[in-house]
């Protein structure tokens, strides 16, 4: 049935609609109720939301009316004002308003402006100053904060931090300047590196051209005053400072004065702030500041005067630079020569330095090449020949040693030799061909001992200083100084100039050498004679003549040295053939005055011939011979030279002479009182001397002997190449026994003969004597 309920739009009339059952009618009423409901609702819905919209339009006819009033109210305010003189009025205060602010406006814009590039060159003028960088680009930076830090200090609302920057600035200024001369005195910069520091210098300090070269010489002066002051090891800043003065001779001549005037006219050609370098400097931030900053310093062209200087004034002011400096220069090489302590050095040195100055003399002003070599040469050979002069005069080193060792005397300790078999010297190692064991045995043979070797070394050491002093001074002669020497010179000026540091200056020093050598050797030699004058002992007569032996034989070949000792010598030998001969002659003299001459001889048995004479000499000459040998050998085989053997011959003929004289006096004497007062008084008389007996006579046996005797000494003390003054006493106490014997000619010659045998049978025994 629902499906079949008709629809209420089909129905025209309400009585079409009871055509339906009833059940239907109620179903179609309750439709149309449920329809008639709907539709009031949304009838309500829309009549509200027209109402509002109904009551906004109302506001804005509202709204409009009352700016409609107000446009008419300003229309006729404008009507009534719209006439020509207000118009001016108007414009005229609008535009003094428009530019009181403007002004305002830009001053504060300049105040900010300028003080930020103010702000930001500190930093770029230490950036480049710390990175090596432009210091012409740092200059100008500066010349520009030097300007802006005086257009805003002059301000009356200048802030705080200008004056703070001003500290900034002064010291940047300092270390620009100090960074310029780091540069100016840099000896590995070129001519056309300087001139942008140059121009920097000019333009930080508003110098002119003669200022510059000025402050340039100045610079120069300490950094080669400073070279010079230096005590460097292998001394290389002697030659860097003579390199730096010729490099700055050359310098001022290639920059003063056209090309120097050149570059600072370049600055006066556009302002600073128009400058290219300045302009691509970021950290001042001149794309947009620069509007801003004023007028006097963006348009700020430096002012310097460069053509103040003229080529003859840059002559007159580097020949005054030139000799001052020399004069300097010379007075420095003095000093820093005076600290080299080795000849080897030195030499080169003065190699060095007359290389570098000859290749440069010719660029020198304010003296001629010559004068300038002249005074090289004086001062470099003045310090060599005072090194030549005080490397002689060490040799007084020797004597101090000589006499220290002579007041320290050890007696039984210094003078000790060690023994040739001694187990510390067999014991040695003898491998790597026993160089040792061998300078052991001949220091033993020479005898050098400890005090010697140590006056030795001390010697050697100083000699070897001497050879190789001498050794330089050759190689001198072997320079070759003609490259050295360019062509301008003429033939005659290149040899003088290579004769004089070839020749002239060798032989110089060669001849200062000998001349020192004399005066150390007559120095140690007068050492050497006082210490002998006051060392009676015969080890440090000793020990004296083995230093003189090892010096003469060492000595150089310079100098008058052959004299050295020569006059100490035999005063020497004396004292040593004193010692070495004191004992035996004790011996020789007690044994004489002990014999019984007056009996029979006890050597009779050995006498031979017809008639029977002695053919070998009393024990007491044998014993006297044999202990003088031994005494020799205990002193040391190396001091017996045949001078020594002479002086020793001479002193025992000397003493032999005495005791044999004043033995033949006492005999004479006794056989007189035997004569005059009879035999018992003189045996009464040798009872009260006891042991030593005075023979009062001297029987013919002991004569003969005794004239042997002599006859063999005579032999012994005379086989030298030199005659002995003993021996002529000996041949007197010869003849005055000769005569006493009643010898023939025919005695005479067998006793000559035997004692020549018997020393050519016995003279190995007495080597040192033979």
């Amino acid at each position: 049935m629902a499906s079949n309920l008709p629809d209420s739009q089909s129905l025209k009339t309400w009585e079409d609609a009871f055509q339906y059952p009833i059940p239907t009618v109620r179903q179609l009423e309750q439709q149309l109720r449920s329809e008639l409901a709907n539709n009031q609702e949304r009838l309500r819905t829309l009549v509200g939301a027209s109402y509002r919209d109904l009551l906004g339009t109302a506001e804005r006819i509202v709204e409009m009316d009352g700016t409609m009033q107000q446009v008419e109210t300003h229309l006729g305010v404008i009507s009534q004002k719209c006439n020509s003189r207000t118009l001016d009025k108007i414009a005229r205060n609008y535009a003094a308003f428009d530019g009181v602010s403007k002004a305002n406006e830009s001053k504060q814009y300049t105040l900010i402006s300028q003080l930020a590039v103010l702000q930001a060159c500190p930093a770029v003028v230490s950036r480049l100053l710390r990175k090596g960088g432009s210091s012409l680009i740092a200059a100008k930076i500066l010349v520009v904060s030097r300007l802006l830090h005086k257009a805003l200090s002059q301000g009356s609302d200048a802030p705080s931090l200008v004056e703070k920057l001003r500290n900034q600035l002064a010291s940047l200024r300092r270390h620009l300047l100090r960074h310029i001369d780091r540069q100016f005195s840099n000896p590995n910069a070129s001519a056309s590196t300087l001139v942008e520091p140059m121009c920097a210098f000019a333009l930080a300090t508003s110098s002119s051209p003669i200022d510059v070269l000025r402050h340039f010489h100045h610079v120069r002066h300490k950094a080669i005053t400073g070279q010079l002051d230096r005590n460097e090891t292998k001394h290389s800043n002697i030659l860097k400072a003579l390199k730096l003065y010729i490099q700055t001779l050359l310098d001022t001549r290639a920059l003063f004065p056209e090309r120097l005037a050149s570059s600072l006219g370049r600055l006066k050609l556009r302002p600073l702030l128009r400058d290219p370098d300045v302009l691509s400097t970021v950290e001042l931030g001149l794309d947009i500041h620069e509007k801003w900053i004023s007028d006097d310093i963006r348009i700020f062209t430096p002012w310097i005067r460069h053509d103040d200087l003229q080529k003859p004034q840059v002559g007159i002011l580097l020949g005054g630079w030139s000799k001052q400096m020399f004069s300097t220069l010379i007075k420095g090489l003095r000093g820093s020569l005076s600290s080299v302590e080795d000849f080897r050095t030195l030499v080169q040195l003065r190699t060095d330095i007359l290389e570098a100055w000859l290749d440069g003399r010719n660029k020198v002003v304010g003296f001629t090449p010559v004068e300038s070599l002249e005074r090289l040469r004086s001062a470099l050979n003045e310090r060599l020949l005072e090194f030549v002069r005080g490397r002689a005069h060490r040799l007084e080193f020797v004597g101090a040693q000589v006499t220290a060792t002579l007041r320290n005397w050890e007696v039984g300790v210094t003078e000790l030799r060690e023994d040739l078999w001694s187990p510390s010297v067999t014991s040695m190692d003898i491998s790597n061909g026993a160089t040792e064991f061998k300078s052991m045995v001949i220091d033993q043979s020479h005898g050098r001992n400890a005090s010697v070797l140590r006056v030795l070394r001390g010697y050697e050491t100083w000699l070897n200083t001497i050879l190789e002093v001498t050794t330089i001074i050759k190689e001198l002669r072997g320079q070759r100084w003609d490259e050295a020497i360019d062509d301008v010179e003429d033939e005659i000026d290149l040899e003088s100039r290579a004769t004089q540091l070839s020749r002239d200056d060798p032989d110089l020093l060669e001849g200062e050498l000998g001349k020192a050598l004399t005066t150390a050797f007559q120095e140690l030699g007068n050492v050497t004679s006082s210490a002998a004058a006051e060392s009676e002992q015969g080890p440090k007569a000793i020990f004296l003549l083995r230093i003189l032996r090892e010096i003469r034989r060492q000595a150089p070949g310079l100098g008058n040295t052959d004299a050295f000792g020569l006059s100490i010598i035999p005063i020497l030998h004396g004292r040593v053939a004193e010692t070495t001969s004191f004992t035996p002659l004790k011996l020789f003299e007690r044994l004489t005055s002990k014999a019984r001459w007056d009996r029979n001889n006890p050597a009779r048995a050995l006498w031979e011939g017809t008639p029977q004479l002695p053919v070998q000499p009393s024990p007491g000459v044998f014993k006297l011979l044999y202990g003088l040998v031994t005494s020799m050998a205990e002193q040391g085989s190396d001091i017996w030279s045949p001078t020594a053997t002479l002086a020793l011959k001479s002193h025992v003929g000397q003493r032999i002479c005495v005791v044999l004289r004043a033995l033949l006096v006492t005999v004479n004497h006794g056989e007189e009182l035997v004569n005059g007062h009879g035999t018992e008084e003189m045996s009464a008389a040798g009872g009260q001397r006891g042991s030593h007996h005075s023979p009062s006579s001297m029987t013919q046996d002991w004569v003969i002997q005794l004239l042997f005797d002599i006859i063999f000494l005579r032999t012994v003390l005379s086989t030298t190449t030199e005659p002995v003054e003993s021996v002529e006493g000996l041949g007197e106490l010869a003849q005055t026994l000769d005569t006493r014997a009643g010898t023939t000619e025919q005695m005479r010659d067998r006793l000559r003969k035997a004692s020549q045998d018997y020393w050519k049978r016995t003279y190995l025994l007495f080597s040192f004597l033979a």
